[in-house]
């Protein structure tokens, strides 16, 4: 009987230490806000429009993402599995802005590659999301 209980324990502990091991992944994204770099094909990647700021905000704890798309807040879900991240659906603000110039479109065009996220990384303080048809969005930690 006590072999048994033994057993039971290890494998209690052993399950305990994998879930944590795989969430101490996610913790990377959470706790900072990440302020977008670049954005576009890897081979042609566009700086974000001087004068306007997009971040991303993970709260790993309600697995909500929430940030500013350059004009407009934006906000809703995402999910974590290792290496691999699926966002939204997102919500966000209608209001129009003028200034700069192309504000709208760099804000429309970040919300949806935001959606087809397909995995991330964070290494030397940046955020690197890799989405459908090679796109990526690299953020700085703020």
């Amino acid at each position: 009987m006590q072999s048994k209980a033994r057993l039971l324990v290890t494998v209690i502990v052993l399950a305990t230490m994998t879930l944590s091991a795989c969430r101490a992944r996610e913790p990377a994204l959470g706790g900072k806000t990440w302020v977008l770099q670049s954005h576009g094909e890897p081979d042609d990647l566009q700086d974000v429009l001087e004068g306007t700021e997009i971040t991303a905000t993970f709260n790993t704890a309600k697995g909500e993402i929430s940030g500013s798309a350059g004009c407009n807040s934006y906000f809703g879900s995402y999910q974590v599995n290792g290496s691999k991240l699926a966002i939204g659906p997102l919500a966000h603000t209608e209001m129009f802005c003028a200034a700069p110039e192309g504000v709208m479109e760099q804000e429309q065009q970040y919300l949806t590659v935001l959606t087809t996220a397909q995995s991330y990384e964070v290494r030397d303080g940046q955020l690197r999301v890799f989405c459908s048809g090679s796109q990526r969005l690299i953020f700085s930690a703020r």
